[in-house]
């Protein structure tokens, strides 16, 4: 064997030693596009892992983060769904917390009224409601003024059930508050939503309850992991092709 193919061996052992540190396995697809370009595949692969592999999380912390992203209303990758449930489980999550991330994600759904209703009242009209005052609601009330006002005087209804909904999910979860709130960051921050304010509101809120800043970094880290289907979704689109 070449020098040179000595190197090329080394290189693609790297590639799938990363991309299944990430993954759990070596797909057709990145078997393909090792083929088709190692460089890129090499470079790839690295950025893959660095989103991914951070000390500040724990294995199974970061599993389930990642099923926050990818179960979102926004994402939905099946896929990644199962992937990151099974891995969480392996890393030690227990059903319950990875339930508690579940159950944290209609309030994703919850922005198209928060940012809709601006649109159709005048959020200076309104004050807060005694349901929503006090210290723990005042960084939303700073963030969405008016909103809680709006939901709770012209949607009463809607208003009440998402007070239950919220009671339903906070007081019976097993996750630490911490992760919760940075699981709803990185949902926030995927690359389908964008959702900065919101993501703001979670990282303080993260913040407070005990996360570092460099977990909340980590977490959104995270979300750059999604690269890796745009890649994938389009080597198999062009291996089918040259096949047909």
């Amino acid at each position: 064997m070449t020098r040179a193919e000595t190197a090329d061996e080394g290189r693609e052992t790297g590639v799938s030693s990363r991309v299944s540190k990430v993954f759990g396995c070596v797909t057709a697809q990145w078997e393909q596009l090792i083929a088709l370009d190692p460089t890129f595949a090499d470079a790839f692969s690295r950025f893959l892992e660095a989103a991914y592999d951070s000390d500040e999380l724990p294995p199974h912390i970061r599993e389930l983060l990642l099923l926050a992203h990818d179960a979102s209303v926004t994402v939905r990758d099946q896929g990644g769904v199962a992937l990151r449930m099974r891995r969480a489980l392996d890393a030690g999550a227990s059903r319950r917390e990875v339930l508690d991330v579940l159950l944290l994600l209609p309030f994703v759904a919850l922005h198209g009224v928060t940012e809709g209703l601006p649109l159709v009242y005048d959020v200076n009209s309104y004050e807060v409601p005694a349901a929503t005052k006090g210290a723990y609601w005042r960084p939303f009330e700073d963030k969405f003024p008016g909103v809680h006002g709006m939901l709770a005087e012209e949607l009463p209804g809607f208003f009440d059930s998402y007070r239950r909904l919220g009671r339903a999910v906070w007081e019976h979860s097993e996750l630490e508050p911490k992760w919760r709130e940075l699981a709803l960051a990185v949902a926030d921050m995927s690359t389908t939503h964008l959702f900065s304010q919101g993501a703001a509101l979670h990282v303080e809120n993260a913040l407070q309850y005990g996360a570092t800043r460099r977990q909340a970094a980590a977490a959104l880290a995270l979300t750059a992991v999604f690269a890796n289907t745009a890649v994938e979704l389009g080597v198999a689109a062009l291996e089918s092709t040259e096949q047909a």
